[in-house]
């Protein structure tokens, strides 16, 4: 079958097609069929469950009785699931009958006049009945007329009375039931009515059908083959008729049954495996994992036929678009998943859209929200009758975050692991199912615009090759082709390029790829914030740096580090790297880290030198004009600045709508205005707050003002002292300091 052709639930036909030995048990079950006495009817129950087969080994043994002699044997395919009105079931199954049996002469070829007219005269009677029974809407009432010990009460009088008054001459029903049966008997021809997925059909239908098999078509030389799951068929019963046993019922129906044999679980997955290798390839590297969750995964899900058929369909609807674009492996657990697991599949879905959203930096998953999503898999798990105990390693192989070593953790604790700062360390065309790039693909086809492709790394690199501005210009589109989770292509690339191998990027063109993206940086950062309030790019490229710092000759870095700042005009990334080094050169504060700094002593001196005339030339006017302007006044100050820049701030706080403007820079929606960030570029900081809280006092208040102290408020927790208190207390221990 190629990968075009879908077997869509459809049952076998030829002996061909027979995987699991099916077809010699149709001959046995067709010669049952037949062989029984022609005195009485006979009704054979074919029992598995949904999947098993029934259908199949019917649609071999309905072959087997059409290869027999066609004068003595009539096949008949009842569908009482096709027919709308449950009122024809009754006719619907005569006409049925009736054809067969008017067809037994032609089969015959030679039959006599005697037997031509025999069956003509069979088939009209058989006619007759079901006319006369008229259009049955409650077969219970009829069934009376033929099962022995029953009473004739109710529906069966209002019966008998509806046929009388039809028919006021002629045979009586029961003398005509013994008439036709009579004949049947005389034609010594065997009649064979198969009927499948009689458990699909509504339990009112169910008790119906049973009961017009066994009671009102109960004729000589007529055997019937049920297709059920007796179960099923079993509870149906139980609801339709009103009855405690469902089972014991079905006992004086069937008088034998035999079960689908049920195919090894090893016969399923080779006939998956070969049927899988016709349509679909793999990486040769991920072999062994494809055949672990072949045999892991598929041994569990795939327990019929029918289950490997609907994996396989599925697999043969998404691989066409996905091909060579996702790991196979994934994609036929994925798939087995869906299949065997619903509410699982469906908590997997959700918790990926989770993860590609965290890996792009701009959610955070609360306590709260793990707890939520590990109730969620607590109740997948259990409608699916799945334990996590026995799937929590099967989960860690495919999925993001799963940690299964935590063993002191709640399981709720274990998603989402390591991946709140956003990474992924897999290859970037790895096309695995956790990888946020390929996510998307496994569920909808389609790539999300944020999926990187290795096509989109030979284009930088490309474009590197010829230079940096062309590397700026290109990152800088990629950045507008953003994903469902807000990420932008830009940063799936950064991302994927600070775990690439040494071995790789050794060979490209770094001083023209890294200038690029630090050039396209600032341009960047429009949008994409992190949870310290930076644009997410500018924490990716400054993980690439760190990537290129373990791995390059260090001579070579620190060249390329000191060309950043030289020619770079991102001024904004350039800052936010100079604050870094600032802090782990231990040049500010008491933190230092220098297992953390990127810079050499020396090139972090001439970086740091170098990036204040930049602030002096731009004057604090073209700072506050920047879009960082408030890391630029913080690396101004920490850098070596600090108390020059108090001299200017507090030359140009004179005016109160310039000291508005520039503390408005101190504080965002994201972050408070603090009187630590006052102490950094005012000498008297309490006379600065003073002067807002007049300003803010006044008449009018002043609207600027009033949101600065509602903000310094917040910092401080303010519980409704009085402020104006507070700062002449504060600014006499100015006083003391500067004493």
């Amino acid at each position: 079958m190629s990968m075009a052709e879908f077997d869509g639930d459809r049952p076998i036909r030829t002996d061909d097609e027979d995987r699991f030995g099916f077809s010699s048990l149709a001959d046995r079950i067709a010669d049952a069929l037949t062989v029984q006495p022609g005195s009485k009817g006979f009704v054979f129950g074919l029992e598995g469950k949904w999947g098993s087969g029934k259908s199949s080994l019917l649609a071999l043994s309905l072959k087997k009785l059409r290869a027999m002699d066609t004068g003595k044997v009539a096949a008949v395919e009842f569908r009482p699931w096709l027919i709308g009105d449950r009122d024809q079931l009754l006719n619907s199954l005569f006409e049925e009958l009736a054809k067969a049996i008017a067809g037994l002469e032609r089969e015959g070829g030679d039959a006599t006049r005697a037997t031509t007219l025999a069956a003509k005269d069979v088939a009209a009677q058989v006619k007759s009945f079901a006319r006369h029974l008229g259009p049955v809407g409650k077969l219970a009432g009829v069934a009376g007329l033929f099962v022995p010990g029953a009473t004739i009460a109710g529906d069966i009088i209002e019966k008998i009375a509806a046929a009388a008054a039809e028919q006021t001459e002629g045979p009586t029903l029961v003398e005509q039931k013994e008439r036709l049966s009579a004949s049947l008997l005389k034609l010594d021809c065997r009649i064979v009515v198969t009927i499948d997925d009689v458990d699909r059909l509504e339990p009112k239908e169910i008790a119906e059908l049973l009961r017009l098999v066994r009671s009102v078509a109960d004729f000589p030389n007529v055997s019937y083959l049920l297709c059920y799951d007796r179960r099923i068929l079993a509870h149906a019963i139980e609801a339709g008729m009103g009855l405690p046993n469902g089972n014991n019922y079905l006992e004086k129906i069937i008088q034998t049954a035999v079960a689908v044999p049920q195919p090894e679980s090893f016969a399923l997955r080779r006939w998956f495996s070969t049927q899988l290798q016709g349509f679909a390839q793999g990486r040769q590297d991920r072999v062994s994992q494809l055949q672990q969750v072949i045999d892991q995964t598929g041994g569990r899900v795939m327990g019929t036929p029918r289950a490997v058929v609907r994996v396989l369909d599925s697999l043969r609807v998404y691989w066409p678009s996905l091909q060579s674009r996702v790991d196979l492996a994934d994609l036929v657990w994925l798939r087995m998943i869906a299949v065997g697991h619903p509410n699982l599949y469906g908590w997997i879905e959700e918790y990926l859209v989770a993860s590609v959203a965290l890996s792009s930096g701009r959610v955070v998953v609360s306590s709260d929200q793990q707890a939520e999503m590990g109730k969620g898999l607590n109740a997948a798990l259990a409608a699916d009758g799945l334990e996590w105990d026995k799937i929590q390693f099967e989960l860690e192989r495919h999925l993001p975050g799963i940690q299964t070593q935590a063993f002191n953790k709640k399981k709720d604790e274990r998603l989402f692991y390591q991946l709140k700062k956003g990474r992924y360390g897999g290859r970037s065309n790895d096309g695995l199912l956790a990888n946020p790039s390929y996510t998307r693909l496994f569920f909808t086809l389609i790539d999300s615009p944020d999926a990187v492709t290795e096509d989109d790394v030979q284009r930088l690199l490309t474009a590197a090759n010829a230079s940096a501005e062309n590397v700026k210009y290109l990152i800088v589109l990629m950045g507008l082709q953003k994903g469902d989770a807000g990420a932008s292509k830009a940063e799936r690339l950064l991302d994927e390029f600070r775990y690439t191998d040494r071995e790789v990027y050794s060979t490209w063109p770094l001083e023209a790829l890294v200038m690029g993206l630090s050039e396209a940086a600032d341009d960047l950062a429009a949008v994409g914030i992190d949870d310290w309030g930076y644009p997410q790019v500018w924490y990716l490229l400054r993980a690439v740096l760190r990537q290129l710092h373990d791995g390059v000759e260090p001579e070579r870095f620190q060249r390329l580090f000191r060309l950043l700042f030289t020619n770079g005009t991102s001024l904004g990334f350039l800052t936010y790297l100079l604050r870094d080094e600032t802090f782990n050169q231990g040049f500010f504060g008491d933190r230092g880290n220098v297992h953390e700094c990127l810079a050499s002593a020396q090139t972090f001196e001439e970086i740091r030198i170098g990036m204040l005339r930049r602030y002096d030339a731009m004057g604090l006017d073209g700072v506050l004009n920047h879009q960082a302007a408030t890391n630029i006044l913080y690396a101004w100050s920490q850098a070596g600045g600090r108390d020059d820049l108090k001299s200017r701030i507090e030359a140009r706080a004179q005016s109160d709508g310039w000291l508005l403007t520039f503390v408005s820079k101190l504080y965002s929606v994201n972050s408070s205005l603090s009187l630590d960030a006052l102490s950094a570029f005012f000498k008297q900081p309490s006379k600065i707050v003073k002067r807002l809280s007049q300003l803010a006092q006044g008449d009018p208040p002043v609207a600027a003002a009033e949101a600065a102290i509602r903000s310094l408020k917040s910092n401080m927790r303010f519980d409704g002292e009085d402020l104006d208190a507070l700062m002449a207390t504060w600014q006499q221990h100015e006083a003391d300091q500067t004493g």
